[in-house]
């Protein structure tokens, strides 16, 4: 004989007056714990995944971060590598010019590197008279107290124009007083000569010297350029005596003379 076990739950009322019975088989117990079951794995399920979906998207924020701190960081290394290679070109126009770029024997005429101790035979009188400041052939494209239509201010220097990465010589052995970058003038140096005479050269590409240095007479001291406030590659010369402007042309060695092979060949009209 087969005995069928069955439940019975009871809802009693608080007040005891009314009592309601719920027969439960054993199929409905089987079944309510199946589902309870399957009711559990389905939150466990759920909250897995939520959690998993929390730890992507975290990951995700932190990619995200590392990659714009990348992009950064690329950036600025494509800003260094540009640098580089302007510092690259600077260097290989000064080595050209001062170092193995050029044999001795190529040295402009008249030349005095630094450093060198053999230095041609001159007469006092060669030696005091300013020289010609450039090696380069070139052309006076504005002489001193030219004035243009534009201006009521005289010209205070001489203008030589001539290409850029010329050499630009000292017309008088002396000391650098000044020496940087002036938004007029652009890269200069200004030297104190004897006499209370002193030179200024600008607009140049590259300085050979710094303030206090002492220069020879024809020691090159820069490379000219199109620096500061200028139109095309010059160089701008400019000479005072105690402080007045004075006509550069005026004390410059004879330009068809032996001192000045590089003088202009001819001169431009005002």
């Amino acid at each position: 004989m087969t005995v069928l076990r069955q439940w019975t739950v009871q809802l009693v009322r608080r007040d005891g007056r009314r009592v309601r019975s719920l027969p439960l088989g054993r199929a409905r117990v089987l079944l309510s714990v199946a589902g309870t079951i399957v009711g559990l794995c389905g939150l466990g399920f759920l909250g897995g995944f939520l959690t998993a979906s929390r730890v992507e998207s975290n990951r995700i924020l932190e990619l995200e971060a590392e990659l714009a701190t990348l992009e950064s960081e690329r950036e600025r290394m494509s800003q260094l590598a540009g640098r580089l290679n302007e510092l690259e070109q600077e260097f290989g126009l000064l080595q050209d010019a001062v170092t193995a770029g050029r044999p001795a024997e190529s040295l402009p005429v008249n030349v005095v590197p630094r450093g060198d101790m053999e230095v041609r035979s001159r007469t006092s009188a060669e030696t005091a008279t300013p020289a010609w400041p450039l090696t380069q052939r070139g052309f006076v494209t504005r002489h001193f107290g030219s004035r243009p239509d534009y201006s009521r201010d005289g010209h205070t220097g001489l203008d030589i124009a001539v290409p850029t990465g010329s050499y630009v010589r000292a017309i008088q052995a002396g000391r650098v007083e000044e020496a940087g970058e002036d938004p007029i003038y652009g890269k200069f140096l200004r030297i104190a000569h004897a006499d209370g005479l002193t030179s200024l050269y600008g607009h140049n590409a590259w300085l050979f010297a710094a303030a206090g240095d002492a220069v020879e007479r024809l020691e090159v001291i820069a490379l000219t350029g199109n620096t500061g406030r200028s139109s095309a590659p010059h160089l701008h010369l400019e000479l005072a005596r105690n402080g007045a402007l004075l006509d550069p042309l005026s004390l410059l060695a004879d330009l068809s003379g032996r001192d000045n092979t590089a003088a202009p060949a001819e001169r431009q009209p005002e």
